[in-house]
């Protein structure tokens, strides 16, 4: 391990400050519930951590296949348990290493503590409880793999529901039959609009709430936001055939 890996992941700049620029923390500070306010409060945010744990990852899984009490002894080297900021990276370990596990009729698992009970290892990398050597979990799968099967299977539920034709026209299956909608901009509010598909009156939304969860909703619905279905007509078995849905009817 690198000698300056503690500093590689702790001293690392921390988040901008999300207070506007001009807040007066005077004005902040001279309310009779903040009098006692040190002479930064008001400007900025409190600190917080900002840790780069990526050197950290990648270091552990150059370690695969060595003794696990050898690679711990060689962070501990560098890393000083005595400071609180650096200690804490130490307490990161288990979220990346499973260090205690056990073998229960032939299955390897992490036998937990007194919050949790034993249950699979969902770490990346674990310590064999017989050897002791790091070694990588074959059953686990990176969050890319994980996330581009979670859009495949988005994927195939979305074309057996919806099919995009063009920008203004789609095609949707409503109570198992298939139908050609024609979608057309959302007014602004207060004006309401019959929302076909939904099949009742929706509006933008005259608060930040209301609009954000039509948006949302139509984004499930139509792809996209600020839309909704002005009209629609169910398919014909010759358009069905023509689109390649009469084996999804």
């Amino acid at each position: 391990m690198r000698l300056d890996m503690a500093k590689v992941l702790v001293e690392r700049p921390r988040p901008p400050s999300r207070v506007p620029r001009g807040r007066d923390g005077r004005k902040f500070r001279d309310m009779s519930e903040a009098a006692f306010l040190p002479m930064k409060a008001g400007y900025r945010d409190l600190k917080s951590l900002n840790e780069n744990l990526r050197p950290l990852e990648r270091y552990l899984s150059r370690q695969v296949n060595r003794p696990w009490d050898m690679v711990y002894r060689e962070m501990c080297a560098v890393i000083d348990g005595r400071s609180a900021v650096q200690r804490h990276i130490l307490e990161h370990l288990r979220q990346y290493v499973a260090i205690r596990t056990s073998v229960v009729d032939g299955e390897l698992i992490d036998p937990g503590n007194r919050f949790f009970g034993p249950g699979p290892i969902w770490q990346s990398l674990y310590v064999h409880p017989r050897t002791g050597l790091l070694r990588r979990n074959s059953q686990d799968e990176s969050w890319r793999r994980r996330y581009r099967e979670r859009q495949q299977i988005a994927e195939r539920e979305r074309a057996n529901r919806w099919r995009e034709l063009s920008p203004s026209r789609q095609l949707h299956r409503l109570d198992g039959q298939w139908f050609i909608v024609e979608i057309a901009a959302l007014p602004p509010a207060p004006a309401t609009v019959w929302d076909t598909v939904r099949r009742r009156r929706i509006t933008q939304g005259t608060s930040k709430t209301g609009r954000a969860m039509e948006q949302r909703y139509a984004q499930q619905l139509f792809g996209r936001s600020g839309v909704y279905a002005a009209s629609k007509r169910q398919l014909a078995s010759r358009e069905m055939r023509d689109y390649g849905l009469l084996g999804s009817a």
